[in-house]
């Protein structure tokens, strides 16, 4: 348990200089802003606001990808040498370890049900519909992208007999839509989270919140470069305003550790709705259907 954390201060100095930028609102006000405002682009036919946020998307975009992903691993670099001056980074580190160690039997488990359910639909052995995937596995954990695995996902739906207009669709909408591993993985650095600063977690509000965010910072910021880190600032600035100087470097490090098998989650939860949308298109017994086809 890492509840001292958040007393601890280390004694080197913050830093050279600091520059004050109150923000101009809160992060969910902000992104219940963005969600009003592209609802509201989508019916409107003036392109003149259109264009303005779209540049505007651009610059930061930019902004992004050029300048704060690139200076970020200092800044997170330079947070653990800190901790690591005051003494607690062995306990946080023993904590990490932990951490890693549940989340990756928790998504073994995730595994093991989704492709039950597949199996079930299709009638087919589950650990067999586990060895078909296992290219597109080793593409998700080598990659860390949804959109990389999805050429090696698309064949491994064709071998397996899913209809091709049916993971034409599905996949493809998947890679942005339905990111399964990585609001998983939200959740669970939410949490490790709520316990090294000793927060409470018995709140009904709370874990709808928690939902919320995870769905946002994982869907919305999908297509964004370096969206993981945004979404993990997001996150942080929700739940642990006062302590953002340490929660988001904490939720970057476990992120870099869980992006990988989230990943592999993510593909492997497309390709089990395949066999869902193909059981309901295609009927009862549509995978026996599409290998007599085959032969």
């Amino acid at each position: 348990d890492a509840t001292g954390l958040s007393e601890s201060k280390p004694t080197t100095d913050d830093g050279l200089f600091t520059i004050e930028m109150p923000p101009i609102m809160g992060v969910m006000e902000a992104l219940l802003i963005s969600f009003i405002l592209g609802l509201g682009l989508t019916l409107i036919k003036n392109d003149t606001l259109k264009l303005a946020i779209k540049d505007f998307s651009e610059i930061v975009t930019k902004l992004v990808g050029g300048v704060v992903i690139p200076l970020l691993p200092f800044h997170v670099y330079g947070i653990f040498a800190k901790l690591t001056y005051a003494g607690t980074i062995v306990e946080l580190m023993t904590s990490f370890i932990k951490v890693f160690a549940v989340i990756l039997c928790l998504h073994v488990i995730i595994l093991v049900f989704q492709y039950t359910v597949a199996g079930t639909t299709a009638k087919k052995n589950p650990f067999s519909l586990i060895k078909n995937m296992i290219p597109a596995y080793t593409t998700a954990i080598g990659t860390q992208s949804s959109a990389a695995t999805i050429p090696v996902n698309k064949e491994a739906c064709d071998s397996i007999g899913v209809p091709k207009d049916v993971s034409d669709l599905v996949l493809p909408m998947g890679c942005t839509m339905h990111m399964d591993g990585s609001c998983f993985s939200c959740i669970l650095k939410i949490v490790f989270l709520f316990g090294v600063f000793g927060k409470p977690f018995d709140s009904i509000g709370d874990m709808a919140l928690m939902v919320i965010v995870a769905v946002l910072s994982s869907v919305g910021m999908s297509g964004v470069p370096g969206g993981g880190y945004i979404g993990e600032f997001i996150m942080c600035s929700v739940f642990f305003p006062d302590q953002l100087a340490i929660a988001y470097p904490i939720a970057v490090t476990i992120g870099n550790l869980v992006d990988p098998p989230a990943t592999m989650i993510n593909a492997a939860g497309d390709y089990v709705v395949t066999f869902l949308v193909a059981r309901f298109t295609e009927g009862k017994d549509w995978l026996e259907r599409a290998r007599q086809e085959k032969k």
